[in-house]
């Protein structure tokens, strides 16, 4: 059973009781993402995010270590567009003391000038890497063309503005962004919800704040764009419409993207990998948000077999149009009920799944309510969502040598320069 609990200061803290483990893993989502900054400074909540363990209330980062260590709390801390987040790991005995330190990190954090630097050369070092993961930099750059701003930033902000960043910008922002309004918290493992939620309306007694949330500023650029680099390799990024999480068709988009390309059994990997031997990489995924959802492609290939790889990898996602067979279907479901499983006996996918459904969908959903969506969908309705899913204009993006044609245009780095 999954208890919902509204705290005194605010928070609304999701808990999900696991008692056949001894772990407790905490997913804290604070309403402090990069959608917040303004266009000329994006990249504040990425350097905060670094600085976050740095100590906290009156401990020095190797005090703040050394005490997590000693309960062996496992953390970690970044951003997205909408959120900043701290997430953890424990044996659950020591949830409490662990909730504590995670709350001097939120309401207490240290700052300290003399890491700032430290903080700056590594968000450094993250955007300079960027070329070395050229799949996770294509969908990156397809993301900002496919999402309207503010929502289309990626987390690793710009470098001017990470260069030149103060203490004090830094500081207002956390100000800003570490607020009970708009916080979600999920505990998912063996903990006691009675227990913990007294001891979190002791921990954060007094914490206030509220933070409107930011809302989407114009259209979406949309189109096709190639940012040139000379390489053997060309990679191929795409995103089209798809339903929103709360939409009654989003687990239908979810089964019919395994069916084109959630494994290798999938229709690109058979028709653009095996048969055509066209990239020697292929997949799409699905990923439903609260207001819309994105369905992706990415494919990496060699230069001259890049525009017989698109046209295909086009064809294919019109062709499911014309729906799935019942073998494809039956393999969709067996993959995502796998998948549905493996995540919630790990009590981090667990605790992560409590508060992005709350976010998305407004509830929670049990391991047992998604399996049991995945069942009820059945290839007669499936095929007729199919038939009738509205078009979307794709954006497509190229990262390698000359674009395989006309219509792309200049694809600008992502880390160069501030919006605006």
């Amino acid at each position: 059973m999954i208890h919902t609990r509204v705290l005194d200061c605010g928070l609304t803290v999701l808990i999900e009781p696991v008692m056949s483990v001894e772990s407790c893993s905490i997913h804290w989502l604070l309403p402090g993402g990069n959608a917040y900054e303004t266009p000329d400074r994006i990249g504040l909540s990425t350097l905060l995010s670094e600085m976050l363990l740095r100590g906290a209330a009156g401990r020095d980062s190797r005090q703040l270590s050394e005490e997590m260590d000693r309960i062996g709390l496992e953390r970690d801390c970044g951003i997205s567009q909408r959120h900043a987040w701290l997430v953890g790991s424990s044996l659950g005995k020591h949830l409490e003391s662990s909730l504590a330190l995670f709350t001097d990190v939120i309401r207490t954090p240290e700052l300290p000038k003399n890491s700032l630097e430290a903080c700056k050369s590594l968000a450094i070092q993250s955007i300079e890497s960027l070329e070395d993961e050229p799949q996770h930099e294509v969908m990156l750059h397809v993301r900002r063309r496919h999402h309207p701003p503010p929502f289309n930033r990626s987390s690793y902000g710009y470098l001017n503005v990470i260069q030149d960043a103060s203490i004090e910008e830094l500081q207002e922002a956390w100000k800003r962004g570490f607020v009970p309004g708009g916080s979600l918290l999920g505990l998912a493992g063996n903990v006691d919800p009675d227990a913990i939620t007294s001891h979190l309306n002791t921990l954060l007694s007094g914490w206030t704040g509220d933070r409107e949330e930011p809302q989407a500023d114009g259209a979406a650029r949309g189109g096709k764009g190639h940012l040139k680099r000379e390489s053997s390799q060309l990679h191929i990024g795409m995103g089209w419409e798809g339903p929103a999480s709360k939409d009654d068709n989003s687990m239908l988009e979810r089964l019919a993207i395994r069916v084109l390309g959630g494994s290798t059994s999938g229709r690109l990997f058979t028709e653009v990998r095996q048969r055509r031997s066209l990239c020697y990489s292929v997949s799409a995924s699905y990923r439903g948000l609260r207001d819309g959802g994105v369905t992706s492609l990415y494919a990496g290939t060699t230069p001259d077999r890049a525009e017989e790889t698109l046209e295909v990898c086009e064809r294919e996602i019109d062709r499911m149009q014309d729906g799935v067979t019942d073998e494809e279907l039956s393999r969709a479901k067996i993959g995502l009920k796998g998948s549905t499983v493996f995540g919630g006996e790990r009590m981090p996918a667990r605790a992560a799944a409590l508060v992005g459904d709350q976010y998305s969908i407004g509830t929670t959903r049990s391991m047992e309510d998604r399996l049991k969506e995945i069942e009820e969908v059945d290839r007669v309705r499936l095929n007729a969502y199919l038939a009738n899913r509205p078009s979307s204009d794709r954006s497509i993006v190229l990262v390698g040598p000359e674009a395989p044609h006309e219509g792309f245009e200049p694809e600008e780095p992502l880390c160069g320069r501030p919006e605006g």
